[in-house]
């Protein structure tokens, strides 16, 4: 018994440590990336206290001090509105996949995304034992995109694509803000609207934050009103970098909210992302079964406002 409620201790002391430090990213950048791990470090603290049993009134004042920064990070992400598409109005059902270049089961992943039903794909991580599969793919979504080689991206659609490109370009056609794919889909009986997909570093790259500086800048110089930018942003809600992107993407949204996609077998973190411009609305966001890839899909279907 001993052993346990030494146990319990140590995982109250180091959840409570752990949990100031990732709220500490605000102000110390290189700590972020530990803010991915919050929900973790709050369940490590309340296990804790079930293993030590009748802990005693010094534990529990630790395990309440560690539990503030979990649920000051937390609750704004699960508390935040999101717009609600109108009822009756074209809906567009939009996936977004990280497939992973070393997709165990290729044709699984390929099928259940045909299965989810989408009028627009956003793949990502296409380069590797996943290529193949995008001729099946086109057989149900036979609209796409080229992407130059080591983009690794896709944009896939049911419906016709007019203008595309990788990268966004000026009028004078030079090339402008960090690497993305973008195609204008061309909807029936509905208004275009332009899809974009991309591929953040990790965390615990300084390039994260010049990647979400550079697509802040980049989108300021676009229209977004029916803007939908979707992919694997390496990112979590309750990081300090996600606050910083949410708000400088204004007046877009993130749609997808607390949507755990990676890793496959337990996700836990919520990394892959959707975001849509003030045209939209939400109807769902859901995680789909696993397959051979390490993330989950994310199905996103949205309605205009």
């Amino acid at each position: 018994m001993r052993p346990l409620r030494a146990l319990g201790t140590l995982l109250v002391g180091g959840g409570s440590i752990a949990a100031w430090l990732a709220l500490a990213g605000v102000f110390v950048p290189e700590l972020d990336a530990i803010a991915s791990f919050l929900p973790l470090f709050g369940l490590m603290i309340l296990l804790g206290l079930v293993l030590r049993w009748r802990p005693s009134l010094w534990l529990v004042l630790a395990a309440f001090t560690g539990l503030v920064p979990v649920v000051l990070r937390m609750a704004p992400e699960l508390l935040r509105d999101v717009p609600r598409a109108r009822s009756g109005m074209q809906q567009v059902r939009v996936l977004s996949h990280n497939v992973w270049v070393k997709n165990s089961d290729p044709a699984d992943t390929a099928q259940a995304i045909l299965d989810a039903k989408p009028d627009v794909v956003m793949l990502q991580e296409v380069d590797g034992s996943f290529r193949p599969m995008l001729a099946a793919l086109r057989q149900k979504l036979p609209y796409g995109t080229d992407c130059p080689p080591g983009c690794g991206m896709v944009i896939l659609s049911r419906w016709p694509i007019g203008e595309r490109d990788y990268f966004l370009k000026d009028a004078g056609g030079r090339k402008f803000g960090p690497p993305l794919l973008w195609a204008r889909i061309i909807g029936p009986g509905q208004r275009p609207f332009t899809v974009m997909t991309l591929h953040y570093p990790r965390p615990t790259s300084r390039d994260q934050a010049v990647r979400i500086r550079d697509m802040a800048q980049a989108l300021a110089r676009i229209d977004r009103e029916g803007l939908v930018v979707a992919g694997d942003m390496n990112l979590t809600p309750w990081a300090a970098a996600m606050d910083v992107q949410d708000q400088s993407f204004a007046p877009l949204t993130r749609m997808t909210r607390a949507l755990p996609s990676w890793p496959r077998a337990i996700p836990v973190l919520p990394i892959d992302q959707l975001y849509a411009g003030p045209e939209w609305g939400l109807v769902s966001a859901q995680r789909l079964e696993p397959t051979g890839s390490d993330h989950r899909p994310v199905l996103v279907t949205l309605g205009r406002r």
